[in-house]
């Protein structure tokens, strides 16, 4: 179905919909029958038990409704999620400003590609409850605000009251990883010609000293500039300057052949990062990400998720040089 007759769909639901379970129907019959009976024979009891059996009806409806009132949903990755492969969303349920507990509730969430239903059997007054569920997605990309259904049998299972929310999502789902050495290509190699920079990691030269940091270690205490300076100083060292892998990623491209690339990308900075090797990510004529600067692999990553193969896409960049 699409998404655009599911909105359509939604917009003309009613706030609440009610199925009757199997034990419902049951009750009902026998409530029938009871009311029946008290009609033909004048039975006082008979009476008495009918109204009683109406009166648990009445009652179902306004606990069930009781339990959906003031409860939100919301999601987020508990994993990286790749394209194909299992990962796990984060589903909270809150219930912010009730006096009562909300019990028996479950909750289905319509993701493009995957529909995922978690149970949640009690949620505190003021409180919020968290379940973690396993999801397979079939496409990449950002996520944005996702249909939800709220459902609860609470208190006699008689009914199935359900409502819709809009579920705030906060989910990128990352290309399938494609390692480049299963297509014979082998992952790209550093040379000197890939214009190297310093990559922050420590040398063996030191070039002063600068002010000491809880983090900074014991062993590079700078005892000299300590004592002239009366603080505790440590040595500040020459960063190694290595070479960083080049990859990158040709738009304006075909479809299929761009996800390809980006699959291989993806196989590829997993790899690097893994290994600790420095690298840069091009999409197009646009620097994405930079291993060597704080959030590499985050952003190289967000940065493959959200890439179109037209060029377009939100997320800012460095033109090449």
């Amino acid at each position: 179905m699409k998404p655009r007759d599911r909105g359509a769909r939604r917009l003309f639901r009613l706030p609440r919909r009610l199925r009757i379970t199997f034990e419902g129907k049951a009750f009902l019959l026998i409530t029938l029958g009871v009311g029946l009976a008290a009609v033909n024979t004048g039975n006082n009891l008979l009476y008495l038990a009918f109204s009683i059996n109406l009166s648990l009806v009445v009652l179902s409806g306004f606990l069930s409704e009781w339990t959906l009132r003031r409860v939100s949903l919301a999601a987020r990755a508990a994993s990286e999620a790749f394209v194909g492969e299992e990962s796990y969303l984060a589903v909270t349920c809150s219930a912010a400003g009730k006096r009562f507990p909300s019990i028996s509730l479950s909750a289905r969430i319509e993701l493009e590609d995957e529909t995922v239903t978690v149970r949640f059997p009690n949620i505190a007054p003021s409180g919020a409850a968290t379940r973690v569920v396993a999801f397979r997605p079939a496409v990449r990309g950002r996520r944005g605000a996702a249909a939800g259904t709220l459902s609860t049998r609470f208190p006699f299972s008689l009914f199935e009251k359900s409502a819709d929310l809009a579920v705030s999502t906060d989910l990128l789902v990352y290309p399938r990883p494609i390692s480049p050495d299963t297509l014979g290509l082998g992952t790209p190699k550093a040379g000197l010609s890939e214009n190297p920079r310093h990559t922050g990691r420590s040398g063996a030269f030191p070039r002063g000293a600068r002010e000491h940091q809880p983090t900074d270690p014991v062993r590079d205490i700078h005892w000299k500039a300590t004592a002239r300076m009366g603080k505790w100083m440590v040595k500040e060292r020459e960063a190694e300057v290595v070479p960083a892998v080049e990859l990158r990623i040709p738009v304006p491209c075909g479809p299929e052949e761009f996800e390809t690339r980006l699959s291989m990308a993806c196989g590829a900075v997993i790899d690097l990062d893994r290994r600790r090797v420095p690298y840069r990510l091009w999409i197009g004529d646009r620097l994405r990400a930079d291993a060597r600067d704080a959030g590499g692999r985050p952003a190289a990553l967000a940065a493959l998720s959200t890439a179109r193969c037209d060029g377009r896409d939100a997320l800012p960049g460095k033109a090449a040089p």
